[in-house]
């Protein structure tokens, strides 16, 4: 039988991309939002849900079997909404879902988290090198996004434990769309394709869904060449780290009328998560540059990289 998907916050970028990877690989979804998009997917049960209604959650959930968990008020949000906002639906309405699963018997769940976690443990000392960001890195989150993130991933790390809810925490980097130039820059400081943030979450729903995986954090992540040797001249001349990568950088970025934004104070580690759950990020700021050279200018007509047996 095919698996019933929950995918929460289903109105958004993740639910946009991840919606019709679930549908072509045969599963059945259902997508809640506090609002419903206009056109909706065909084939897609959708409901009106909001998180923080615990009964209505419960709901949501009936014959559920895996879940992807997108719904938050986000970094952007920050200006807008109150700490207690951002408690109200990251925590409280992450843990009416996982409550949710536990007592439906959902198999596996995603959790989407952030590269805010990492705070201070990503910056940078004032005369030192970026930092590599990697999972071994001991959170500290400095606002209260990173900080309610990191309280979803210690209550999916607990149902994962003592309840059965295998799944993975997802740390996404930058993905909502932007214009060309834009995206392809953000590559350079720590974006990622929405088709790779796809990709990662069915990758993770399968791994925890078999019983390989009780519970991990990963960095989702397009992928980077640079290495700790390059890590001082990444923040007092990035642009001599990109050129040593890409040799025609200049000339690439100058056709599309865009620049790197200036130092660059971090990158992020993805090797974990290859390793873990075979999962490798395929638009990256090479296939930026390849399109670029191919005369391309729209980010959905970028082609990826190809992976190959043994890579």
């Amino acid at each position: 039988m095919a698996e019933l998907v929950l995918v929460t916050g289903a109105s958004g970028t993740l639910g946009r991309a991840l919606i019709p990877v679930l549908l072509e690989r045969g599963d059945r979804v259902r997508a809640i939002d506090i609002r419903l998009p206009t056109g909706v997917d065909s084939g897609v049960d959708w409901q009106t849900v909001d998180l923080r209604d615990a009964a209505a959650v419960a709901r949501a959930t009936k014959g559920v079997t895996l879940a992807v968990h997108g719904a938050a008020w986000h970094g952007m949000h920050l200006r807008e909404h109150s700490a207690r906002d951002f408690w109200e639906l990251n925590v409280n309405g992450t843990f009416n879902l996982y409550e949710a699963c536990a007592a439906e018997g959902t198999r596996a769940v995603v959790l989407s988290s952030s590269m805010g976690v990492y705070g201070l443990a990503g910056a940078p000392p004032a005369e030192g090198g970026a930092v590599r960001i990697h999972e071994g890195l001991a959170p500290q989150p400095t606002d209260i996004y990173g900080a309610s993130k990191l309280v979803c991933e210690q209550l999916a790390g607990y149902y994962a434990r003592s309840r059965g809810v295998r799944g993975v925490a997802l740390r996404y980097g930058m993905f909502v769309p932007e214009p060309f130039a834009h995206y392809g820059v953000r590559m350079l400081y720590g974006g990622v394709d929405e088709r790779d943030v796809a990709a990662a979450v069915v990758t993770g729903l399968d791994r925890a869904a078999d019983g390989g995986l009780q519970f991990g954090a990963y960095n989702v992540v397009s992928s980077l060449p640079y290495t700790d040797g390059d890590a001082r001249e990444l923040r007092t001349d990035p642009m001599a780290v990109i050129r040593r990568h890409w040799p025609d950088v200049e000339d690439l970025l100058a056709r599309a009328n865009v620049e790197p934004w200036g130092p660059i104070h971090n990158w992020y580690d993805v090797a974990r998560a290859s390793a873990d759950l075979g999962w490798r990020p395929r638009w990256n700021f090479d296939q930026f540059l390849r399109a670029i050279r191919a005369g391309v200018s729209e980010a959905s007509r970028i082609q990826p990289a190809k992976w190959h047996r043994g890579d």
